[in-house]
């Protein structure tokens, strides 16, 4: 075995080799010789490691391995071919995680036949193998004044400009991530810090990762098309005043771990600081398990935050189905700034909103918020009686209730048209062929 080293556009990449088994290509830029292995065998990857200082592109017909922290720099773009593979680990307790910074871009534009897959680099996989994808923007958040330092990686984020533009991810997989640094720090499936609304992020999936899926932590940035499969804590997170929005979002738990399908938060030390998140979201599916603990909820909306949400399905969670929790989301609720609308709740406790008295409204009111949930005899639903289907694997299941729907295009164009409950009706294919189950 021999290990070549080459620097290539700031970036440090290893090309270990076994000669007897796999042919090499060489091509040169200008005088920078890259030496390529034979393909996506796992086996002759390019190492990745410390600062990109210069752009770089990953192509398909290589494998890639993150070693330690990979960091893309400001004015510096990375671009990730359609079909290409991303591996990574730890070593000695520190794990690999790609980290675009502040001014920096990611292009990561992948096709449904050909997504682009960050996994593990072991031959059996566990959730929590490597870190994840970190990318830091420059749009508003409400932790500091204008910046502050990720708890991972120690990035500058936030900033001034809602429209700031960090690239785009289209059909990306995160497999196996969420690190876990010590008690109080790990890594998410995709953090988002201050990503502003000039990025593109839409068909990404956070498969089996230890800790949160997707965290958005402030920013303005919008996200489309998204799964989450298993992941060992929240699904999707928010908090630190993102005010993005958000369509066709499917959560799937599973009884290995898991805690909330999504947590939102404004900012746990300050829940009425400025900007309060507020995002709007539709169409999403929130399919709970029962890790062991029965706490699992679907959603708790707490310190602070707002948010307008339609057209979901939340099932399956042994413990709550909606709550609202904290005095300041509670005066928010109150205020109509805390919306659950034309939306299925199927749990047996569908929603903790009273607070001993202090919730002025019961979202599970049909009349006022057209939402379906469980009645006191256990019976389907309140209303019609529209039941939910057992079955809610990706696979198979499709949400075609229209009867209490929401057309979201009448809130903002952004929106695509989908008058039905949940992430997927009938005859839906955009989960096929890049999705993980």
């Amino acid at each position: 075995m021999t290990t070549i080293s080459k620097k290539i556009f700031g970036v440090t990449a290893i090309m270990a080799m076994a000669f007897h088994s796999c042919t090499i290509n060489e091509d040169t830029i200008g005088d920078v010789t890259i030496i390529q292995g034979s393909g996506n065998n796992g086996d002759n990857c390019v190492i990745l490691e410390g600062q990109i200082t210069s752009d770089l592109n990953l192509t398909a017909d290589n494998c890639y391995q993150l070693r330690g922290g990979v960091s893309v720099v400001d004015g510096v773009t990375l671009t990730i071919e359609a079909g290409t593979t991303i591996q990574a680990g730890s070593d000695g307790g520190v794990f690999s995680y790609l980290a675009i910074e502040q001014g920096a871009k990611i292009m990561a534009e992948g096709t449904q036949s050909q997504p682009i897959v960050f996994t593990s680099d072991k031959s059996t996989p566990n959730p929590g193998d490597w870190g994840g994808l970190l990318i830091a923007g420059k749009a508003p958040i409400n932790r500091a004044a204008v910046s502050a330092t990720t708890e991972v990686a120690n990035l500058t984020y936030g900033g001034n400009d809602s429209n700031d533009d960090s690239g785009i991810l289209r059909y990306v997989r995160l497999e196996y991530t969420g690190g876990k640094i010590n008690d109080d720090a790990e890594y998410n499936g995709l953090s988002l810090y201050g990503v502003g609304n000039g990025t593109t992020i839409e068909y990404v999936e956070a498969y089996l990762g230890n800790d949160d899926g997707i965290e958005f932590f402030g920013g303005t940035v919008d996200l489309k098309y998204a799964v989450v499969i298993g992941a060992g804590d929240d699904s999707i997170d928010w908090t630190d005043g993102w005010v993005g929005r958000g369509q066709f979002w499917i959560v799937q738990q599973t009884a290995l771990a898991g805690d909330k399908g999504i947590e939102a938060d404004n900012l746990n030390s300050t829940p009425d600081a400025i900007p309060f998140s507020y995002p709007t979201i539709s169409n999403i599916t929130l399919i709970g398990a029962e890790d062991g603990d029965g706490t699992n909820k679907g959603i708790e909306f707490r310190a602070g935050t707002k948010v307008a949400a339609y057209n979901m399905i939340i099932k399956g969670f042994p413990g709550i189905g909606i709550e609202v929790d904290d005095d300041q989301t509670l005066i928010n609720f109150n205020a109509g700034e805390v919306e659950v609308r034309n939306s299925i709740i199927d749990n047996v406790n569908s929603f903790d909103l009273d607070h001993d008295g202090n919730a002025a409204f019961d979202l599970s009111d049909f009349a006022t918020y057209s939402n379906y949930t469980l009645d006191g005899s256990g019976a389907p639903f309140n209303s019609d009686g529209t039941a939910v289907p057992d079955d809610f694997q990706i696979s198979g299941f499709r949400g075609s209730y229209t009867a209490n729907a929401f057309d979201p295009t009448t809130l903002d164009a952004w929106f695509s048209s989908a008058t039905f409950v949940g992430a997927l009706q009938e005859g839906d294919t955009w989960t096929s062929g890049w999705v993980r189950l």
